[in-house]
């Protein structure tokens, strides 16, 4: 079988497994991840819109999306800084308390399930093995990019 088909296929799984929780909040899989990665992150320090885009691997406009989604649905609001007002701190609003648990209580379940039957070691190598893929594919757009970038020089456009 091929890789991506797999891991398009573990990902569709989880997606539905997840969409009760997030249906009853009315937040996607990816909106859902996102605001946990807020809750837990943003009781140790600050948390800008850049962070959430290098963790999540997202472009900016597909973040600011997300996180409008999210201040709609009153679950965090962004808080300019008294320094310099261009940053805003994203904060979780009470409403997103209230659902954590729910959250937390998802994805520890989803984890369990897929690691039942899977030993620490290959663990290990799943999420090296893996990560090397994504530093593959970023590598790749990386290139893709600077090589766009480089023909749209050539042609003056």
């Amino acid at each position: 079988m091929e890789t991506g088909k797999i891991i398009n296929q573990i990902s569709n799984r989880l997606r539905r497994r997840s969409r009760k929780v997030q249906e009853s909040i009315g937040i996607s899989g990816a909106q859902g991840n996102i605001l946990d990665y807020i809750l837990v992150e943003s009781a140790h320090r600050s948390i800008y819109q850049k962070e959430i885009e290098r963790e999540f691997g997202l472009r900016p406009s597909t973040a600011t999306e997300a996180l409008k989604l999210l201040e709609a649905k009153e679950l965090i609001c962004r808080i300019p800084e008294e320094k310099d007002g261009r940053y805003k701190r994203i904060v979780f609003t009470p409403k997103a308390m209230a659902v954590q648990e729910n959250l937390r209580k998802e994805i520890r379940e989803s984890e369990a399930i897929l690691l039942r039957g899977i030993t620490p070691k290959e663990q290990e190598c799943f999420l090296k093995i893996t990560g090397k893929m994504l530093k593959n594919l970023d590598d790749s757009m990386e290139k893709d990019s600077e090589e766009e970038d480089r023909n749209h020089g050539k042609t003056g456009i």
